[in-house]
């Protein structure tokens, strides 16, 4: 797995790239946490990942919780379909702010 990194308009986007899973789970979870130690405008895009495992959830949800303790804020942006659907199985498209671009997250960096 690899994560890149990049900064547009203020906001740092966290873009893991493979498959989100125990064994890469905390690879993620340092990729997240040093962005958000830089910054408290987050985005994380999945378009390069094809699979996350209830690890890669939890390091989601982490940085939610983190944060939102900080009055910062997370996106996600650019997931596909089967990644969402599996956000949507566990709630939390109902706990997360998702956006299908980064021009459309924008909204919620200002």
């Amino acid at each position: 797995m690899e994560i890149k990194t990049s900064t547009q308009d203020g906001v740092t986007i966290v873009t893991p790239v493979g498959r989100v899973d125990t064994s890469t789970a905390k690879a993620f979870e340092d990729g997240v946490m040093g962005a958000i130690d830089s910054n408290n405008k987050i985005a994380i895009r999945f378009n390069e990942i094809d699979y996350i495992s209830s690890a890669g959830l939890r390091v989601v949800l982490m940085a939610g919780k983190k944060l939102t303790a900080s009055k910062g804020v997370l996106v996600i942006i650019d997931i596909p379909d089967k990644i969402l659907s599996i956000f949507k199985m566990s709630g939390f498209d109902k706990i997360l702010k998702i956006c299908q671009s980064f021009e459309e997250s924008k909204a919620f960096f200002n």
